[in-house]
């Protein structure tokens, strides 16, 4: 009678989506809508169906460790399988330590004291281990059992793969070409999701709507080159400036939004200050005469809008009319900085 089939357990999804950080811009991503857990576990029930063993476990680095140039310290375990499995569910082990350690540190393959165990690699970068502990044959592993498992590791490296390339995929879809930040498609549909939270939970939503000043200065006076060059610059400025949370958004052309979840007027208004005075402040487009565009150290200004959901916006009509209404309010505000004489914040008045 064969073996039953041994219960694999895997952290869950939303835990296991913090090991796909791998770059600096998966940092920037706000969800991860992933089932990799599920592709863990066939992998260790592939692996033990070919090499029966009393345990094993698949364990993952930190790729927070790697983005700020560090060594990563400890390995997750984030699947295994087995009673007299070696590492328990979400155990921590030392990198550099014993067996494990020396497979992920040497990134070499390793049959030692009935274990064999064998590097995964994503890329050209060692992010983690697969082993197997204890044949349950009775016999030692051997070299055929070895390459088995380096099959399976691979695996586990193209699931991994494959789950970050659907996320970017999908993340790509969401962003604007030129800047980075999100589309305006994007916006409405976040925006919703933001407001029903914060009808839901009473906590407070802002939005705050920003043009840039006099732009059509700059595609004329330098070119289009130029001007998408400074489009570009604004947008990697807006999320090295913004806090946490926040939402910004290339609207079209050179108006962009910001959504703040948690945010009221006052607290808006001091984040629209804080991007007035860092475009005011920074000179854009260094080292462009190198590329031909004429000209370099480009400083602009811009003006903005502020609007408050529970303080300005009336709570009658649709979700949707409400939603329009934010959106409208600081519009409006921000054609009001541009009338009170540019390069300043305005904030809307409520709505009658």
């Amino acid at each position: 009678m064969a073996d039953a089939a041994p219960q694999i357990l895997t952290l869950a999804p939303e835990e296991i989506s913090r090991f796909l950080m791998r770059t600096r811009r998966d940092r920037d991503l706000e969800r991860f809508e992933i089932r990799l857990d599920e592709h863990l576990r066939e992998v260790l029930q592939r692996a033990d169906d070919f090499v029966p063993s009393d345990g094993g476990a698949i364990l993952l680095d930190d790729p927070r460790a790697k983005l700020a140039g560090q060594q990563a310290g400890r390995l997750t375990v984030i699947a295994c399988f087995g009673e007299s499995r070696p590492h328990t569910l979400g155990a921590r082990v030392p990198a550099d330590q014993g067996v494990i350690g020396t497979i992920y540190s040497k990134g070499e393959p390793l049959v030692a004291d009935g274990v064999v165990g064998v590097p995964v690699v994503l890329g050209e970068s060692i992010c983690g281990v697969l082993e197997l502990r204890g044949r349950r044959c009775g016999n030692a592993y051997s070299a055929q059992d070895l390459e088995l498992l380096r099959i399976f590791a691979a695996y586990i490296s193209s699931s991994i793969q494959n789950a970050l390339d659907a996320i970017r995929a999908r993340e790509l879809a969401r962003r604007d070409d030129l800047t980075g930040l999100y589309n305006d498609r994007f916006l409405h549909r976040r925006l919703n999701e933001e407001i029903t939270r914060a009808e839901r939970d009473g906590t407070a939503i802002a939005m705050i709507f920003l043009d840039l000043d006099n732009f059509k200065v700059v595609n004329d006076s330098y070119g289009h080159l130029a001007g998408s060059r400074t489009l570009r610059e604004i947008g990697q400025l807006l999320q090295a400036t913004l806090p946490p949370g926040a939402v910004a958004a290339r609207y079209g052309g050179d108006e962009f939004c910001v959504i703040l979840p948690g945010a009221d007027s006052d607290a808006a208004l001091a984040v629209a200050e804080s991007l007035r005075l860092s475009i005011e402040q920074t000179a854009l487009m260094q080292g462009a005469e190198e590329l031909g565009i004429g000209v370099a150290g480009l400083r602009v200004t811009a003006s903005f809008g502020v609007a408050n959901y529970h303080e300005h916006v009336g709570p009658f009509g649709s979700l949707e009319r409400r939603q329009n209404a934010l959106l409208r309010l600081a519009d409006t505000a921000m054609y009001a900085a541009k009338a009170s004489g540019k390069n300043c914040v305005a904030v809307t008045p409520a709505e009658d």
